[in-house]
């Protein structure tokens, strides 16, 4: 059943626009226990928690020179050409795996 009629202590807000912050504001008393991806707008009012993403070129460029180094690695699942874009995708949904998918531009 949707939402959950428990109380709970910790939420992280990634739905669909209001709407999953507004069930975490139901479900979690301490509002500085709630997180929001999303709605940076609202999070101020409400007294909640803003998950920001720092993108940037600079920071692009710091992550790449940390992966030309090697200090940085990720894992990558399975590599698709770009004509398989649709299968790749299919896999994403399965939710299934570690590492990342990457699709190849020849």
């Amino acid at each position: 059943m949707w939402p959950p009629r428990r109380g709970a202590s910790t939420s992280c807000s990634t739905g669909p626009a209001g709407e999953a912050l507004d069930v975490s504001l139901e479900l979690v008393k301490a509002r500085d226990r709630i997180l929001t991806l999303v709605e940076h707008g609202r999070a101020a009012g409400l007294g909640v928690l803003v998950a920001k993403s720092g993108r940037s070129a600079a920071r692009l460029a710091e992550l790449a020179a940390l992966y030309a180094k090697g200090d940085l690695r990720f894992l990558v699942r399975r590599t698709y050409p770009y004509a398989e874009a649709a299968a790749a995708h299919r896999e994403i949904e399965t939710g299934h795996g570690r590492g990342k998918i990457v699709l190849t531009f020849s």
